[in-house]
């Protein structure tokens, strides 16, 4: 369980680490979750503040956030394994 845990975690730091074209859906899906559990965050308009609140609180988000955030990261695992192959 620890081990999912911090999946979902580094999963959401691979998310809000990325483009703003790739975190659109990962914006869109995770929303509600963020207003629900991050709004003194939101309030503050910090992205560093609103990813560690979601972190914090990964595990009690919405199933289609946490699978957009697997979705991101997946894609950031893939992009990175072309990269390393090519150098």
């Amino acid at each position: 369980m620890r081990n999912l845990g911090v999946s979902v975690m580094s999963c959401v730091a691979i998310m809000l680490a990325t483009p703003a074209e790739a975190q659109t859906s990962v914006r869109e899906a995770c929303m509600a979750d963020i207003q629900k559990f991050c709004s003194p965050e939101l309030a503050t308009f910090s992205r560093d503040k609103v990813r560690a609140c979601l972190i914090r609180n990964i595990q009690k988000a919405s199933p289609g956030c946490k699978e957009a955030a697997k979705a991101q990261r997946d894609r950031q695992r893939a992009l990175k394994s072309g990269a390393a192959g090519k150098e």
